[in-house]
Formats: C-alpha cells, sequence, structure tokens
C-alpha cells in the first residue's frame, strides 16, 4: 500500500539506495565489517559483535546485545558485580554510550567507548580502565554557547542544550556522526558533525547545518537518537518544551557527502507533530523503510501526521500509517502517541511476519502489521493486529495520565516494557496468532521512578539474557534481571549520581556504561 507522494515530503537530491557490500570488506583500525546497521540481513536487525554502534544496538531498536559471553544470570549478583570505576564529564549525557573494541589511537589499540554531553562534548575513554579521554572534543567556541533553556524553553534537560541525541557510528568508514545544538552570534543552528573515532577531528565537509524554510532552529530540539541506513544519516525533530510554533520534522543527509538529501516536515499544514519517542531513534527495516512515532499535532491523512505511527521510504515519501480512532481527543489531553518509539519484532513465522510495536502517553499498547498499518478508523482500532490495555504504567506524581515514555525491548519472544512509575513487565509474543500476551507473563517488584526505564537485554546468543534498566531518581540505580523471569532480580546497584530521564545503558564485553549529570560509571566483574 503506498500513498501520492505528499507535498512536504521534499527530495532534495536524488541518492541511491544500494549500499556497496565493498564496505562490508573495509578494515578500519584493526576491524573489519560493517557495524553500522547500513545493509541488514533481511528479516532480521542488524547487530555485530564488533562493537555497539547505534541506540539500543541496532535498527529495529530491539535493545538486544546478543554476543555477551561474560555476564550471566549466575555471576550479575551483589557479590561478584558492582562499579568498577568512573570518569568524569562536562555536562549531562542523555545520549546512550556508543562502543568500538580494538581501536588504534595515538598508536595504542584500545576498547574504545564514547560519550556525548549537553555541554557539545564528544569524548572517547578507553572503555576498560579509568584515566584521562583518549580524545575529546568540543563544538564551543568563541562566539558559540550552548542553548539555554533555564529561562522559556522550559524543558526537563536543564541548564544547556548541546548533544541530547544518541550519535551513530560508521565502524566501516571509521566516523562517528553527532547532532549538536548551539547559539552562534544571535542564531540557533542544528549542526551535523562527523568526526574521525581515532581522532575526532572533523570529516572533510563537516559540519553542515540543518536548513528548510518552515525549520526554526530556536524552536526545533532534537531529541531522537540518530539513524543511520541507506547510506545516509537521519534525524528527527520534535520541539523545545511544546512551545508553539514548530514542526515535527525527519532531515536525511548522504553519510559520505554529507550533503542534505530529503526533509520530511510532518506537519506543513498545519502545526506541532513532534517525533519526541523518548529520544529513541527513528527505526529502520530490511528494506530501508523508516518508522516513526508522531506526538500531538495536525492530521488529516494525507499531508499533515500528528498522533500517527508512520512508515517512510529511504528518501521520506509517507508509505503507510497508523492513527488511533482518537487522535483529536488525544491531542486535547496532551496524551501523545509518540511519547515512546517504535520497535520492529524481527520477523515472525505466523499470520503477520513484519510487526510494530509501540506505546504513548495513554495506556495501549499498539501492535501492528508493518506490510498494512491500517490508516484511521473512525470508532476503534481493529485494524490493528492487537490494543493491549491498562497494562503499563502506574501513573502518579507529576505525570498523572501518562503511561510510557520508553521502547519496549526484545529477546526470545518476550517484549519488556518499563512504564511510568511502574515494575518491569514482560509479554509473550505468541508466533502462531502474532499477538501479546494480553497480561505480563513475569513482571518484577522495584517500581522505577518517572517517567519509566528504558531497558536492554544482554545474551549470549539464545541463553543468559539479562534486561538492564535504569532507574531515573535523585541517586539513580542499575538494575538486573533475569530475561526469563523479570521478578528475578539479579541485581541492585547503590546509588551512583544523576542519570538522564532518557538512560539507556550499554552492556557488550562483560562491562555496563551507564552515563550520568557529571560522569561515566562503568560497572562488571568485582
Amino acid at each position: 500500500m503506498s500513498l501520492p507522494v505528499p507535498s512536504h515530503a521534499r527530495t532534495l537530491a536524488v541518492f541511491s539506495l544500494a549500499v556497496s557490500f565493498a564496505a562490508l570488506l573495509i578494515a578500519c583500525n584493526g576491524m573489519s565489517g560493517d557495524t553500522s546497521g547500513n545493509v541488514p540481513s533481511p528479516g532480521s536487525p542488524s547487530s555485530s559483535p564488533a562493537g555497539y554502534l547505534t541506540w539500543k544496538n541496532d535498527n529495529f531498536r530491539t535493545g538486544l546485545q546478543p554476543n555477551e559471553t561474560t555476564l550471566t544470570p549466575a555471576n550479575v549478583n551483589a557479590t561478584q558485580f558492582g562499579e568498577l570505576f568512573n570518569v568524569p564529564i562536562d555536562g549531562w549525557a542523555y545520549a546512550q554510550p556508543l562502543y568500538v573494541p580494538n581501536l588504534t589511537i595515538a598508536g595504542a589499540q584500545h576498547n574504545v567507548v564514547f560519550v556525548a554531553t549537553e555541554h557539545d562534548s564528544v569524548y572517547a575513554f578507553d572503555a576498560d580502565s579509568a584515566g584521562p579521554p583518549l580524545w575529546h572534543t568540543s563544538f564551543l567556541g568563541p562566539g558559540v554557547t550552548t542553548v539555554p533553556t533555564s529561562g522559556n524553553h522550559g524543558i526537563p534537560v536543564q541548564p544547556e542544550v548541546g548533544i541530547t541525541s544518541t550519535p551513530v557510528i560508521d565502524a566501516a568508514a571509521g566516523t562517528l556522526y553527532v547532532m549538536a545544538q548551539t547559539v552562534e552570534n544571535g542564531a540557533f543552528p542544528s549542526k551535523l558533525h562527523a568526526l574521525d573515532i581515532a581522532t575526532g577531528a572533523e570529516r572533510p565537509g563537516s559540519p553542515v547545518t540543518v536548513s528548510d524554510p518552515a525549520f526554526d532552529g530556536k524552536q526545533e530540539f532534537i531529541r531522537c537518537a540518530l539513524l543511520l541506513a541507506n547510506g545516509n544519516i537521519y534525524a528527527a525533530f520534535a520541539s523545545y518544551g511544546d512551545i508553539l510554533p514548530y514542526h515535527g520534522f525527519i532531515f536525511a543527509f548522504n553519510a559520505a557527502t554529507l550533503a542534505q538529501v530529503a526533509v520530511w516536515n510532518v506537519t506543513p499544514t498545519g502545526g506541532e507533530g513532534g517525533i519526541w519517542m523518548g529520544a529513541a531513534g527513528p527505526a529502520a527495516d530490511a528494506n530501508g523503510n523508516i518508522f516513526v512515532a508522531v506526538g500531538n499535532g495536525t492530521w488529516d491523512g494525507v499531508s499533515n501526521f500528528g498522533q500517527s505511527v508512520v512508515k517512510l521510504d529511504p528518501t521520506l515519501h509517507v508509505l503507510d500509517f497508523f492513527t488511533p480512532f482518537n487522535g483529536p481527543e488525544l491531542n486535547r489531553g496532551d496524551h501523545d502517541l509518540g511519547s515512546g518509539g517504535v520497535l520492529l519484532v524481527p520477523d515472525q513465522a505466523g499470520p503477520f511476519p513484519h510487526e510494530a510495536v509501540a506505546c504513548g502517553k495513554s495506556e495501549p499498547i499498539f501492535v501492528i502489521n508493518r506490510d498494512n498499518m491500517g490508516h484511521k478508523n473512525d470508532t476503534n482500532n481493529s485494524q490493528i493486529i492487537q490494543v493491549v490495555h491498562d497494562q503499563i504504567g502506574t501513573p502518579n506524581g507529576p505525570e498523572p495520565n501518562d503511561h510510557c515514555f520508553t521502547t519496549a525491548a526484545f529477546f526470545q519472544q518476550k517484549l519488556y516494557f518499563v512504564g511510568n512509575n511502574d515494575v518491569i513487565k514482560a509479554f509473550l509474543l505468541d508466533a502462531a496468532t502474532g499477538k501479546l500476551s494480553t497480561s505480563p507473563v513475569s513482571q518484577g517488584s522495584f517500581a522505577f521512578t518517572f517517567p519509566g526505564s528504558q531497558p536492554v537485554v544482554s545474551s549470549n546468543g539464545t541463553s543468559n539474557g539479562i534486561v538492564w534498566a535504569v532507574d531515573f531518581n535523585p541517586g539513580s540505580s542499575l538494575h538486573a534481571f533475569d530475561a526469563n523471569d523479570v521478578s528475578h532480580e539479579l541485581f541492585r546497584s547503590a546509588a551512583f549520581g544523576q542519570a538522564s530521564k532518557w538512560a539507556v545503558p550499554t552492556v557488550i564485553n562483560g562491562k555496563v556504561y551507564v552515563p550520568t549529570k557529571t560522569k561515566l560509571v562503568v560497572f562488571g566483574l568485582k
């Protein structure tokens, strides 16, 4: 199913959808193979044991790191596992840390963890020991500052905005892509930088500034992680704190040249339509199609797609969408469908081989057929595979009507959710029907504070599954649960400092990396 090309999906240049398989053979600083997610295997997410290179580890956004041979349910406990060390950073880190092994920097080989901060810095640290950064790049300088938010923006990223979205790494090219927001001579540019992962230096042609006639850098805020797919970098925008006027946007940049090649305005003849997704990245399927969940905004199903889960082709033309029947009511109550991200379920053998799962501020979990998303019904949501009601989020406190600000994780037919002020819950996906269990098959007992948590999973293939999550509270804590039964909490750390509200732990090579307001904290076997 496809729609006529909407006027707002403006393609600024023609770019190839073919990705060279030669890139898979390029050696980069001691590595080989394209681990960026450019060429996913049919029907499955693209991930690699060679690194942790994108938000939640793959373009399906499953959160699964399936090559963990060190950490197991048997040794992740208070006796054998804990904080190993930490290293200071210069501001809040909302971005998930990324990781490249066996990288040669200044003549020595290191496992390297990369951290981006709201002070417009990117750090490369040795992943296995405390010490000064291997390199540190700052985008600030004379006449260039971070964006102040303690005034009229009113958003929880305080007191400055610099780098909020998780970068993405193309390991074959040896390049880290990062979107930085600054104030320069009264202007508010959003710039895509391409950095050499071995030195932190700008690549030729870097940076480039986001540009569109309807784009106001003072209003537009990028919370979502970057996506690398189809040889392009995709960047999705919402706003600073719902301050009008603004539009949701996705921009595409050629990864090799940094040329801006396409742009989608979510609400070109209306307003709002921010792509928030709790800092999740847009997801991409095996064909390079892109999926996002959109928040409050104008909807007509032709040019404007507020309150929708939308499927776009690689050139950002709308292919399909799902909009809840009560979208106008959700708008009136500020109940963004797009407060949480989209998870693409790996191929299933049943009647719905290609599924997507999303959840938002209102209580349902939506299970959607990616091959026929159903558009919008007048009175119900029966056109999609399933709606699971009243199972995630136990609202109280500052957001009393909001349930989901996060994205599920997937492992062995289970989806793991941590809703607002709720415990972790595991739901079973029935391959024969394509439907989730209507209630959790297991759940924890620890109540995660507002806004919930972004779970990830580590495993050794199909065994030794562990679900990891960070609690956002004044002290913050790291939690590990047995993936087979999340009522079994394996580990709970002591308070280690203030993590961000969208903190995602990175688990790889026997260690867990959690960024905070002032430091990167590293956990592992003692």
